[in-house]
């Protein structure tokens, strides 16, 4: 007992030992602490944060010799700042698998008993192997002896994936860029650093076209050099490509690059920039044309970003988009929200226009028998609405169709699979035009059937007036035919569409309320307006709506019922 730990000198002050180590793989110690919550403290393993160690000096031997889940189990002393869990003062440790602690036996000299005070951190510039290494840099993302299952496996956060892809020490060296002060040609090479095996094979390759060309001196050089910039640029764009062979350091894992960029930068910025559209209540119509511009804009800039994901790994690592097609069916439902507010205005406008010209026959009508025009009138505002609120339900499958024979996606993707060379597609901003061709083009797919309900209502309620007519003497000069009160949709959409039912300035002389200047606004900046030359014609709607423009709306497939002499299916066999 006396030569125990708790009579040696050295324990609690006396002489201490210090050490550094490695921990070991988690499949030795994870599950000492549960993942999520837990109820029962009894249902734990293990208690408190312990890790198994592998300390320099003591257990250098491999695996064979010193198996990882029998090396000590070493506490962590917490910071002051930390608490100790009484009263709710505590933090946990941020220690994981392959980190380099730094500590002491708290035994002395039986070492049975280390204590974890520190980490040293992880170099930005070291490349972390891929499966564990005793004494070697080791990702904290390894899988282990031991496969992680369940919500033992981790996921990789954003913020810790690198938007460079990894590369080799060779490819790395000849694709950074040139450091301060280094002077490089016109073609970026720099004079103080020697050509790497494959840049000499571009020198010499290019040294043979020359001499078959008859190049000679100067001219002869300045063809060599821009072959062997060509060839770092077409390594370079193959490395940072998705599709080439990958390299270990795909997570940043160090403590000295916090304000490297990751894939949650990249995210965020996208989001910061994404606009989102502003109804402007001095101008409905051309508000809600604007804020279709806004989504076509976002949808396109999601499309191009999907689209550079194939050969661009930044964008591939930082991508949340896994169809074009979801984009297309959610733009579609939010432009239909503001199609419904144009559809609103023609119905608004038509209504008004055929109250207005049948008042000179309602005032012909007796009194007697107005009540009986007043249910046909009620009648008809009930028809209108109902075949409004028809189109507007049917909009994000027309909607949907459009933008599909618009963008074509499916081609376009393909062509960009059996095209992979690199190159990332610029995003280009949406015109108002188009915003102004796609509602002419959903307002023509259902002129049809606006102007066919419209002539039915007139054409019913010229029958009424006809039999009112038929029993009255003295009013047929005053219920004429009102077939052409209102006109075809194709002749009248300007106007519906710039219709103002109700008018602020009554006298004429009030002072007009300031116009709102933002149609849109984003996170990074705030709100923010398009420019003069971006403000819709609705003379441009209607030219494009009396183009004839036939859209099949998307339908969905129904599924195939079996016959009647379909066989019964055995499902317990």
């Amino acid at each position: 007992m006396e030569g125990g730990a708790l009579f040696n000198p050295g324990f609690l002050g006396g002489s201490f030992l210090w050490w550094i180590g490695q921990i070991a793989d988690d499949s030795t110690w994870r599950d000492n602490i549960l993942p999520g919550k837990f109820s029962d403290k009894n249902s734990v393993p293990g208690w408190g944060r312990r890790y198994k160690v592998r300390i320099i000096g003591l257990h250098d031997r491999e695996e064979e010799t010193i198996p990882s889940d029998q090396l000590p189990w070493a506490q962590v002393m917490y910071p002051i700042t930390a608490g100790g869990g009484q009263a709710a003062a505590s933090q946990t440790p941020n220690l994981r698998q392959g980190s380099f602690v730094f500590g002491f036996f708290l035994d002395g000299q039986d070492q049975q008993v280390p204590v974890i005070m520190g980490v040293l951190g992880n170099n930005a510039q070291t490349q972390l192997n891929t499966k564990f290494t005793n004494f070697g840099p080791t990702s904290g993302y390894v899988e282990g002896v031991e496969s992680k299952t369940g919500t033992k496996k981790e996921k990789v956060p954003d913020e810790d994936k690198v938007l460079a892809k990894p590369k080799s020490a060779e490819q790395s060296a000849e694709c950074a860029p040139p450091p301060p002060g280094v002077i490089v040609n016109k073609y970026g090479l720099r004079p103080d650093k020697p050509l790497t095996s494959a840049q000499l094979a571009d020198a010499q390759s290019a040294r043979s076209e020359a001499d078959q060309k008859g190049l000679t001196g100067a001219e002869r050089d300045d063809y060599v050099q821009k072959k062997v910039a060509q060839g770092i640029k077409n390594r370079c764009e193959e490395t940072n490509s998705p599709t080439s062979s990958s390299q270990p350091g795909a997570s940043k894992e160090n403590a000295d690059a916090v304000h490297q960029s990751s894939a949650g930068d990249k995210k965020r910025e996208d989001k910061y920039q994404e606009k989102i559209p502003l109804m402007k209540p001095d101008d409905k119509v051309g508000s809600a044309i604007k804020c279709i511009q806004t989504v076509l804009d976002n949808l396109m800039q999601q499309i191009t970003k999907y689209l550079n994901a194939i050969t661009c790994y930044a964008d591939a690592v930082s991508n949340i988009i896994k169809q074009i097609q979801n984009l297309i069916s959610n733009a579609a439902c939010v432009i239909a929200k503001y199609m419904k507010i144009v559809f609103d205005k023609i119905m608004e406008y038509v209504l008004k226009i055929l109250n207005a010209q049948l008042s000179s026959a309602v005032s012909a009508i007796p009194s007697s028998m107005r009540f009986m025009f007043a249910d046909i009138k009620e009648s008809i505002t009930e028809l209108i609405l109902c075949l409004y609120n028809k189109i507007t339900k049917g909009l994000c499958a027309l909607i949907e169709s459009l933008l599909n024979n618009i963008l074509q996606p499916e081609k376009v993707e393909k062509q960009v699979r059996e095209n992979l060379n690199n190159k990332k597609r610029k995003i280009h901003d949406v015109p108002i035009c188009s915003a102004e061709d796609v509602v002419s083009q959903i307002i023509s797919s259902n002129k049809d059937q606006i102007n066919s309900a419209n002539n039915s209502l007139l054409d019913n309620i010229n029958t009424f007036l006809d039999d009112i007519q038929n029993q009255i003497a003295g009013v047929s000069g005053a219920l004429s035919d009102i077939t052409s009160l209102v006109g075809d949709i194709n002749g009248s959409i300007s106007s519906a569409l710039s219709f103002e039912n109700l008018k602020l300035n009554i006298f004429g002389c009030e002072l007009s309320p300031n116009v709102a200047v933002s149609d849109f606004y984003t996170f990074a900046r705030g709100g923010a307006g398009q420019p003069d030359s971006q403000t819709p014609n609705l003379k441009s709607v209607e030219n494009g709506v009396t183009q004839t423009t036939t859209v099949t709306p998307t339908q969905e497939v129904p599924y195939v019922e079996p016959t009647k002499a379909t066989p019964d299916v055995n499902l317990k066999g």
